[in-house]
């Protein structure tokens, strides 16, 4: 593969990972197994709320936040590992686990490449 099949595949892992955990969290919490009333706001905040953060940086595509939404990756991993650890909520374990893998492994290919291209652009231009 060339350097820019690399940054457009990282691109669409990383957007598929990222917006199958946001859609999948919210149809779960909110649709599929909603948790009692007065637990759904801080459900909604803290495991949903944080993927916003990244949202507007990965879809215009900058390096910066592809960079260190790796670490949310991570974050909703782990999320996945305890989630699994139940035997009620092993599906959704499963599913954050999967999508958080995509998700990660997309920001690894398209930082490192699109740094790569950012960098030789740099050096040739000087």
């Amino acid at each position: 593969m060339t350097q820019t099949q690399y940054i457009t595949a990282g691109r669409w892992l990383t957007l598929a990972g990222y917006f199958s955990l946001l859609i999948g969290l919210f149809a779960w919490h909110l649709v599929l197994d909603p948790p009692a009333k007065h637990l759904m706001s801080i459900i909604i905040l803290l495991q949903i709320g944080p993927l916003m953060f990244p949202l507007m940086g990965l879809l215009r595509g900058k390096l910066y936040t592809h960079a260190w939404s790796m670490y949310m990756a991570i974050f909703y991993f782990v999320i996945g590992v305890w989630y699994a650890g139940s035997s009620e909520d092993l599906k959704i374990g499963l599913f954050v686990i999967t999508s958080s893998l995509v998700f990660f492994l997309g920001t690894v290919l398209y930082t490192r490449f699109m740094g790569k291209r950012l960098s030789a652009e740099a050096s040739s231009s000087k």
